[in-house]
């Protein structure tokens, strides 16, 4: 698979066959909903399914889980989208508070154990087809629980994630990032994971994708039903705010359009497992948003 992102780096599209996972924190910020919301018509993927993520802090409320589950059903029962499997998430983070990576067994967990299971069962296809990719946008609980619950899929899944900070220039990695800390020891875990091959759109990228809400809402009153529901949550959830940066949607973009972004093979932190990593250093944060609204603005 790496293989074959690479020449697809040259080729800005992926293969048809590709299947895909998105893992979200739904109702923690209003941009995981932006980046669902952009894959309803994305033909470029196999899209398998929508899990929830957890997100618990002192700020967030009890089961978090839920309220990005809630969510999910809300925008795919909008979209006329329920065919669409969306396992529920673990409530809680893997391991203990103080570290561990005790697996959390879930449905998502359980999906993502059926899916890479099912692609290496069946075969054939290009190279690479028989993988899945599984894309986090929040904590990486469900990832994480699934591969520690299933060690077999390990070399089955190709890991996407949204977290931490990079410094390009000397090669720091930074932990001190949200969805990091909503699950460091699942953050860990699939650092230490020899074998998984681990993609990471850092926020110190991710931060180049901010979008003007004036300009955002005038687009979004062009989008039918979905560019309402966007907009409202906006406008109920981000109250004020003039400029929202749209990290879910830059990773997720990223992936879809890998002639749109530059990833580089870094070595992990010095505390985990040494092996190399994948992790985004630039992206046209121009093309993206160009591409974005010929996509949600045909929503009528």
């Amino acid at each position: 698979m790496r293989h074959l992102l690479l020449l697809l780096l040259c080729a800005g599209s992926l293969p048809a066959q590709t299947r895909f996972i998105l893992d979200a924190d739904t109702a923690n910020e209003i941009d995981d909903l932006y980046a669902i919301a952009y894959l309803f018509a994305e033909e470029s993927i196999t899209w398998e399914g929508l899990n929830s993520a957890q997100w618990y802090h002192y700020k967030s409320g009890d089961s978090t889980v839920y309220q990005s589950q809630h969510l999910n059903e809300e925008l795919l029962t909008l979209a006329g989208r329920t065919d669409l499997p969306h396992p529920l998430g673990a409530d809680t983070i893997m391991g203990e508070p103080w570290g561990g990576y005790q697996p959390r067994n879930s449905p998502a967990a359980q999906f993502i154990i059926e899916q890479a299971r099912q692609g290496a069962s069946s075969g054939g296809g290009a190279a690479g087809a028989e993988k899945v990719v599984v894309m986090c946008i929040g904590a990486s609980t469900n990832l994480a629980s699934a591969i520690a619950l299933a060690p077999d899929i390990k070399d089955k899944i190709v890991a996407y994630v949204l977290g931490f900070q990079y410094d390009t220039a000397g090669g720091y990695w930074n932990k001190d990032e949200f969805n990091i800390r909503r699950d460091l020891n699942a953050a860990n875990y699939l650092l230490n994971a020899e074998g998984l091959e681990l993609h990471v759109m850092p926020t110190t990228t991710a931060i180049q994708y901010t979008w003007q809400r004036d300009s955002t809402f005038a687009r979004l009153d062009r989008s039918g039903p979905i560019g309402e529901y966007l907009k409202r949550r906006w406008q109920t959830n981000a109250t004020g705010d003039k400029e929202r940066v749209m990290w879910d949607v830059a990773a997720l973009q990223a992936f879809l359009k890998p002639g749109q972004a530059t990833e580089i093979e870094v070595d992990t932190p010095p505390e985990n497992s040494r092996r190399k990593v994948w992790v985004y250093t630039d992206i046209d944060e121009e093309a993206m948003q160009r591409d974005y609204w010929d996509r949600l603005t045909t929503y009528r």
